[in-house]
């Protein structure tokens, strides 16, 4: 292949992730467009050179038609104003103790943190609201601790809530509550943005802090977990950060509550936030309740998607053309990858004489061929053929016969294939046949 060949294909496949991009951004704007995403931001993000990059990225959400609101994290600020006056609190269990002396410093110190977040907003256009709507009562005495004014949330105003969110406002909730005789009463953020949830309908909850996603020793930043999964890891990692641990918790109560997703992300890298929201991998954590991603039989309405994926393919000689037609009249052999409604890659399974199969079409999108994608969609395909009596498993490839070794195929020859497939076997395109032999 000559320089300027290779500097064409390389093009071409940059400008297909791009263009994969850009419609992966659309169709999550029409997923997500008048949802409501909940945002507990850390204050130690507030003094960070990248805070304003964040906030002009959630002002350019809300510009999109999402609901934002925001529940500032408070810790950091709290300590900084009681140090000014030489003043300490204690902590049990992750709860600060909040005293009657302590407690008008600790207001001022979360409501300052709210009007911060509330200037940032207003900078960037957006029109931000600070309000007192949660009642909150006292934690009183557990366990022969007296929490003195730390409080438990007791009910929120949804209702204002929910018309100023009606209205284009960015409601800031600072973690104070009040009970009915107006006496305030420090709440935990954290639990001030999960409670929300059971209040409103919730499309993502984001715990924005400095650590982001769930790290372990072993795997590193883990991208995705069902509520099982982090229970497990819970029950499994004691030694988890506090914070981590905390944001976990609360992430699987607020999926059961009925956020459809929780995101325990950084707000120390750029972008970090759409990359969240308009990317299936996103950079953080997501913790979730129902169902992310799954295989599935393609319908109709797939086809457009599914050509669009095979066409880099095709370009490349990996895969041989086909038709809306060609697809329609095997549909049913077919299977898409999809993630929140968005289809990033497909496979067929045909069937042939002596219960031998073949495995077909396997493309992924450009932007997630780095992902796992391909490999689920070949071990689903080898299960289901299994499933249904396979004897022997074949594929034809010009290209991808290192990638196929690893899943147990062997080299064949053109004596392995069916008969029927054997009689069209194009001698001119010289596709490599590859076999696995099922054991029954």
């Amino acid at each position: 292949m000559s320089d300027s060949a290779l500097f064409a294909d390389k093009n071409a496949d940059r400008n297909n992730e791009i263009a994969g991009s850009i419609r992966e951004v659309f169709s999550y704007i029409a997923k997500f467009k008048g949802q409501l995403f909940i945002l507990k931001i850390e204050d130690t993000l507030l003094d960070n050179p990248q805070f304003p990059v964040l906030i002009r990225d959630i002002v350019q959400l809300h510009g999109v038609g999402i609901k934002i609101l925001i529940v500032p994290g408070t810790r950091k600020s709290i300590d900084r104003q009681l140090a000014a006056y030489e003043l300490q609190t204690s902590f049990h269990e992750g709860i600060r103790l909040t005293s009657a002396e302590t407690l008008p410093l600790v207001e001022q110190a979360s409501l300052g943190a709210a009007q911060r977040i509330l200037s940032y907003l207003t900078a960037n256009g957006a029109s931000g609201i600070q309000g007192n709507w949660v009642q909150a009562r006292s934690l009183g005495i557990v366990g022969g601790v007296d929490y003195m004014r730390t409080g438990k949330i007791e009910r929120i105003e949804r209702n204002i809530i929910e018309k100023l969110l009606n209205e284009g406002f960015i409601p800031i909730l600072p973690p104070i509550g009040w009970n009915k005789l107006g006496h305030a009463y420090n709440i935990s953020s954290t639990e001030l943005a999960t409670e929300l949830c059971r209040y409103l309908v919730v499309g993502k909850l984001f715990f924005i802090g400095e650590e982001g996603g769930v790290k372990l020793v072993d795997k590193g930043i883990i991208s995705a977990l069902n509520v099982n999964q982090a229970q497990e890891i819970l029950a499994k990692n004691t030694n988890l950060p506090f914070a981590q641990k905390d944001y976990l918790e609360n992430a699987i109560r607020a999926c059961r509550t009925g956020a459809k997703r929780v995101h325990l992300l950084s707000g120390l890298s750029a972008g970090s936030i759409l990359q969240e929201v308009f990317s299936a991998r996103g950079n953080g954590t997501m913790v979730y309740d129902n169902e992310y991603w799954s295989l599935r039989e393609a319908s109709v309405d797939d086809i457009p998607d599914m050509l669009r994926i095979m066409q880099n393919y095709v370009e490349k000689g990996f895969l041989v053309s086909r038709s809306q037609d060609d697809i329609e009249a095997k549909l049913a052999d077919f299977v898409v990858y999809v993630v929140d409604t968005a289809i990033h890659g497909c496979g067929a399974l045909h069937a042939f004489e002596n219960n031998v199969y073949e495995i077909a079409a396997i493309a992924v999108g450009a932007n997630y061929r780095d992902s796992g994608v391909g490999e689920q969609v070949v071990n689903f395909l080898i299960e289901k053929a299994k499933k249904q009596g396979a004897e022997k498993l074949f594929l034809l490839t010009t290209q991808a016969s290192d990638w196929f070794y690893s899943f147990g195929f062997k080299d064949g020859s053109i004596q392995d294939l069916p008969p029927s497939k054997r009689e069209k076997y194009n001698g001119k395109r010289n596709s490599k046949v590859m076999v696995i032999n099922i054991k029954r």
